[in-house]
């Protein structure tokens, strides 16, 4: 016969097994409920909602989007995403981004992306457009103080771009345009948000140049942005370069590693010489019907990464030009006039130019031009502001005679300060009359006096005498000169 309280006994532990159980079963519906529910929750247009509520909250602009799904297998796709800002400048689209985040990371703590990709963005920056179309929001002031490494809870980040597109316009000088971007990131948060990676792009355009099929590898690392040497085929030539940006000083400074030949036989046109190479020379400045091979090679070049350093800019390199023509401009047609030049039919010779670009001033102390037989020769200083304080040596000179490439010149070349600015030189013409009177005085002291003036002081004065007073009027112009 069993004991009373042995009887009840196994009854009490058979109601706590069952308890077990239906919290156990309970446990478990709640789980696979939530990883049902979460999808379809997420996929809602409430949830999608709140999502761009909580975004919008952070940016000046707006964002918004189509589409977003859930699904544990196939990942996170958003669709027709688009970003506009308060300031109408910028605007985003994107076709389609995709994801396929790995869900067992967040139990270890840290969140991996997987693989995210991006189709079709188009970005379009439009920088005409001043106006505000709305106050922007004070919500976000970020800051640029230097602070330690970044280190987020996510392990890595890999992105492949599609088929994206950019457009900057309202530009002082040409549009930017890109087609057909394709680009892989592969992003480390964790360590200092170390990336590595190639951007590729089928046609780029800016300020004349016509970029084509072009693959640039770069890797960022310890806040050093290294590109890797490139080629790329530019205007029937081709362009050069490699860079490195420390983003651990300030301002970043992006620095060629060497010597490294940048242009080679690209191809000129007038919207180069209007955009570009008017700052190396004004005679560049409206000209029309401009054809040629241009060259360049650079020892160094600095550029800070921050637009209140534009004046640090530094190059210092040497430039050249074959196979050049152009319709002549109108600072070119003035000299020519000056100097008593037919430009009809001849050909112009640009010789290679070593300059130096620092402290907001282009300048070179010698850039000969010969048209036809003829040289003219700048030298001088060119401001990033576009002002001009340079001097152009005419192939005329003070004696009147006409100055021939690679023939003794008789005598100085006249030679006229150049002012004004890049677009709009002015030519000190007042000099002309001073250095034509020099040459005048030159030819005096010479003794090529006409032979009139000479009779006329030998029947005055004889022989002697016309001897002595030549050799007075001869000191007497000298110290006048």
């Amino acid at each position: 016969m069993e004991p009373e309280n042995s009887r009840e006994t196994k009854p009490k532990r058979k109601s706590r097994k069952i308890v077990f159980k239906i919290v156990l079963l309970l446990v478990l519906v709640f789980i696979l409920s939530a990883f049902f529910l979460i999808p379809v929750f997420l996929s809602s247009q409430t949830a999608r909602q709140i999502i761009l509520a909580k975004v919008n909250e952070s940016v000046d602009g707006k964002v918004d989007l189509a589409g977003l799904s859930m699904n544990w297998g196939k990942g996170i796709k958003v669709t027709d995403v688009t970003f506009n800002d308060d300031a109408g400048q910028i605007s985003v689209t994107v076709k389609q981004i995709t994801a396929k985040p790995r869900y067992g990371s967040i139990l270890r703590g840290t969140l991996s992306f997987g693989k995210t990709i991006i189709d079709e963005p188009k970005v379009e920056i439009n920088l005409n457009d001043r106006q505000v179309k709305k106050k922007r929001s004070l919500r976000y002031q970020p800051t640029f103080q230097k602070t330690q490494a970044i280190a987020l809870p996510i392990s890595k980040i890999d992105i492949v771009v599609n088929n994206g597109s950019l457009k900057i316009s309202g530009l002082a000088a040409d549009n930017v345009e890109a087609r057909n971007i394709n680009s892989e990131l592969t992003i480390n948060p964790a360590a200092n948000l170390n990336t590595n990676g190639k951007l590729d792009f089928e046609q780029a355009h800016f300020m004349g140049l016509d970029f084509g099929s072009t693959k640039v590898k770069f890797l960022f690392q310890d806040g050093i942005l290294t590109i890797s040497p490139f080629s790329s085929p530019v205007n029937n030539g081709r362009l050069n370069f490699a860079a490195h940006v420390d983003f651990n000083q300030s301002p970043a400074e992006l620095k060629i590693p060497q010597a490294v030949q940048i242009a080679e036989d690209i191809q000129i046109d007038d919207r180069i010489g209007n955009n570009l190479l008017m700052y190396l020379n004004p005679i560049f400045a409206n000209a029309f019907n401009i054809s040629g091979r241009i060259n360049f090679n650079c020892q160094s070049l600095v550029i800070p990464m921050s637009q209140q350093s534009k004046n640090d800019i530094e190059v210092i390199g040497t430039i050249s030009i074959d196979q050049f023509n152009m319709e002549t401009s109108d600072l070119l047609s003035r000299i020519l006039s000056i100097a008593r030049i037919d430009f009809t039919g001849q050909e112009i010779r640009i010789h290679p130019i070593a300059f130096v670009l620092q402290d907001g001033f282009l300048r070179y102390d010698d850039m000969q031009i010969d048209v036809g037989n003829n040289p003219i020769n700048f030298k001088g200083v060119i401001g990033l502001d576009k002002t001009l304080n340079m001097t152009v040596t005419l192939p005329y000179t003070l004696k009147g005679k006409t100055a021939k490439v690679d023939k003794e010149t008789v005598g100085k070349r006249i030679s006229l300060p150049l002012g004004g600015t890049v677009d709009k030189p002015q030519l000190d013409l007042s000099r002309m009359a001073e250095e034509q009177l020099k040459g005048q005085l030159e030819q005096l002291i010479d003794g090529q006096v006409e032979d009139k003036l000479k009779s006329k002081l030998e029947e005055m004065l004889g022989d002697e005498l016309t001897e002595k007073a030549l050799e007075v009027l001869g000191e007497f112009f000298k110290e006048k000169k």
